[in-house]
């Protein structure tokens, strides 16, 4: 079990804890909050409320950086001493995420339920504010892309990873384990409370919770915060390109027929 689960010294800082608390609050309850007054005449226009998912993000994506970014610079020091290390583990996680949410879809349609709004809820954000994911990448191919393979991993590392799992793996990795599902199901409750859609929620949390847990032990197994990044980021950036490419080759598929 040692190999499996190794003990964990990689954290960060107290202070950068402290700050991820309040970074929390501004991510998930006043952002979100204040978003349709941000968008005041535009929330219910698609083709522009899009905009304000994608600010979203990036805002949020660059502000955990700067909060994170000593600790990310030491980290990636550890990643170039052995790149190959780090690197094959983040391609089991990706592949360890695809067998998960091949296997849990696959069960869910075979047992007659209508996966439709799980699949909305991919590729894996930190809080989904006027669109879903999907919904995204529908209406900006390319910038939807950017801002979910690049911007949203950093923010779920650093909201979800580095200030839940990590300090609390640090002493008892098992309960570090426990505490991932009660603080990823926090963002959805606040999401139900100020726009409803329990469906919806419900089926984002069930669909990313296989995700969220596998980067965690990405995290723990390679003693560092970049497998995790980057593995999310490789699984952000393929859906992104399923979802995009699988659609466009039907659309010429039915034009060629």
């Amino acid at each position: 079990m040692e190999k499996l689960f190794p003990s964990t010294t990689s954290k960060p800082e107290k202070i950068k804890i402290v700050i991820l608390f309040f970074s929390w609050i501004w991510c998930f309850v006043l952002l979100p909050m204040y978003m349709p007054f941000l968008g005041d005449g535009l929330w219910d226009q698609v083709e522009f409320s899009v905009w304000l998912e994608i600010g979203y993000h990036a805002v949020n994506g660059l502000l955990m950086l700067w909060v994170l970014f000593s600790y990310l610079k030491d980290e990636w020091f550890m990643v170039t001493t052995d790149f190959r290390f780090y690197a094959s583990h983040a391609a089991m996680t990706v592949g360890l995420v695809l067998i998960a949410e091949l296997l849990l879809l696959g069960a869910l349609k075979l047992f007659g339920f209508d996966i439709a709004d799980m699949l909305e809820s991919l590729p894996v954000v930190e809080m989904a504010v006027s669109q879903t994911p999907l919904l995204l990448i529908s209406l900006k191919p390319i910038l939807g892309t950017i801002v979910l393979s690049v911007f949203a991993p950093i923010s779920i590392c650093a909201l979800y990873y580095c200030f839940a799992f990590a300090p609390i793996c640090y002493k008892k990795s098992w309960l570090a384990y426990l505490c991932i599902p009660v603080v990823t199901l926090i963002p959805p409750i606040i999401d139900y409370l100020w726009r409803g859609e329990i469906t919806r929620v419900l089926s984002s949390y069930l669909v990313q919770l296989p995700v969220h847990l596998l980067m965690c032990w990405s995290y723990q197994k390679t003693d560092n915060v970049w497998t995790p990044l980057i593995s999310l980021a490789a699984v952000n950036l393929l859906a992104s390109a399923i979802f995009f490419v699988i659609p466009f080759l039907l659309r010429m598929s039915f034009f060629v027929m």
